[in-house]
């Protein structure tokens, strides 16, 4: 059983640049995009999502500093996504096959 990012359920809120109520989402075939036009792709298998730059938040050098002290206080960029996973059954189930054929019951007398 292999588990996937279901096409056309992704949805990103919270990026510079996008607007609050739409963000990003999926057009199920690999493609990310805004309201009005292509910003990036992503990988269903792997979840992996890439942006235009202008999508990506920047943060400063003052910023990750305060990060990696843990200095920080909610300052944070307040990005969500939301998608849904499925399931692939590679294994296959094999139903039994059925020939048609009956045995006559047989008897030792």
């Amino acid at each position: 059983m292999r588990k996937y990012i279901t096409p056309g359920s992704v949805r990103i809120y919270g990026l510079p640049g996008t607007d609050e109520n739409f963000g990003l989402r999926d057009n199920g075939a690999g493609q990310m995009w805004s309201m009005t036009r292509r910003v990036g792709t992503i990988n269903y298998w792997t979840g992996e999502v890439v942006l235009d730059k202008k999508y990506v938040p920047k943060f400063g050098f003052w910023y990750e500093l305060k990060s990696m002290f843990k200095l920080r206080r909610g300052d944070s960029a307040d990005i969500s996504c939301e998608y849904e996973v499925s399931v692939l059954d590679i294994e296959g189930k094999q139903e039994p096959a059925f020939t048609g054929l009956k045995y006559p019951f047989v008897t030792g007398r």
